[in-house]
């Protein structure tokens, strides 16, 4: 985040803003890959779309980006895809109905996978017991999750964000396997298995990618080629989000042709593990992955990400 600015600088823009108003600026510059969290993607949308450039974001989720620009595109699935894929397994595998959730109040992606998680509970007939942010101060992950399951809470909800999961990771621990956890991609983190440890066995994560998923042999294979080793689902989202903005830009080298070729419904990319289209929303039509933590050795933890199939 920028520092706070100045009695003389109230008026300067945030970093982000004047970093995409410095590239609108470039007439060289026909796409933008990027940004990274949901709140900065969010604060610069309408830059980009003043000045007709298109951004395509590899990991930006929160629901409030869809219909947000027709110049705003993303290779990563919504929030609401996440969610729901979350409670079918919830309401229909593991059979519980009521859950707490803990979330981050400061976190754009945190509130939208939290609401959409709540929304996608009440439809199947379920209900959340209590709501925690991992962010108040004070927070202790023992009384607040003792008191749902005095209140009747049989699963948590974890949509904590990157700046939250050493507290996320606390209720984990704090949960002692009591209760099934099913978590956001932000818990996709080495530090989730490291620290996590056996508490975090048998934990259930959303993500958009694994490599051990079916239909992503090819991409694993040349990736640990040109890497020396295993990469996670941000690398291949930013993959595709490289090879669909560089196959536009082949068929349409300028910014307002571009966004029309992006558009097309007919427009598709070769992605990491299946193709890469968008809806009209300009949203990633594609599926979230279901992993599990499992013992293993592929980390240097004996805890895993495994897929679900």
């Amino acid at each position: 985040p920028s520092p706070s600015p100045s009695p003389a600088t109230t008026t300067t823009p945030p970093q982000p803003q004047q970093i995409a108003t410095k590239l609108v600026n470039r007439p060289d510059i026909l796409g933008v890959i990027g940004h990274y969290s949901s709140g900065v993607t969010l604060a610069t949308a309408d830059i980009y779309k003043t000045s007709q450039l298109v951004s395509i974001s590899p990991i930006s989720s929160a629901v409030q980006i869809s219909n947000k620009s027709p110049y705003l595109f993303r290779t990563i699935p919504s929030d609401a895809i996440t969610a729901r894929a979350l409670i079918d397994h919830m309401r229909q595998t593991l059979n519980r109905k009521k859950a707490v959730i803990y979330y981050t109040a400061t976190s754009d992606y945190s509130k939208s996978l939290k609401g959409e998680l709540n929304s996608s509970l009440l439809r199947q007939g379920g209900q959340v017991i209590a709501e925690y942010d991992l962010g108040q101060s004070g927070f202790n992950p023992k009384q607040t999750l003792q008191a749902a399951i005095q209140q009747g809470a049989d699963t948590i909800l974890l949509a904590t964000s990157g700046d939250t999961l050493n507290r996320g990771l606390q209720v984990v621990r704090a949960n002692k396997n009591q209760l099934p956890i099913l978590s956001g991609d932000d818990v996709y983190s080495p530090e989730t298995l490291e620290i996590g440890g056996p508490s975090a066995k048998n934990m259930i994560v959303a993500v958009p990618w694994h490599i051990l998923a079916p239909g992503s042999e090819d991409f694993a294979l040349r990736s640990r080629k040109i890497w020396g080793g295993d990469v996670n689902w941000r690398t291949a989202t930013a993959y595709d989000a490289t090879v669909a903005l560089t196959i536009a830009l082949q068929k349409a080298p300028s910014r307002a042709s571009l966004k029309n070729a992006l558009s097309a419904p007919a427009f598709s990319a070769p992605g990491a593990s299946r193709t890469v289209n968008f809806l009209p929303s300009g949203d990633r039509n594609a599926p979230v992955q279901l992993v599990k933590i499992v013992e293993g050795n592929r980390s240097s933890y004996g805890y895993d990400f495994e897929p679900i199939p």
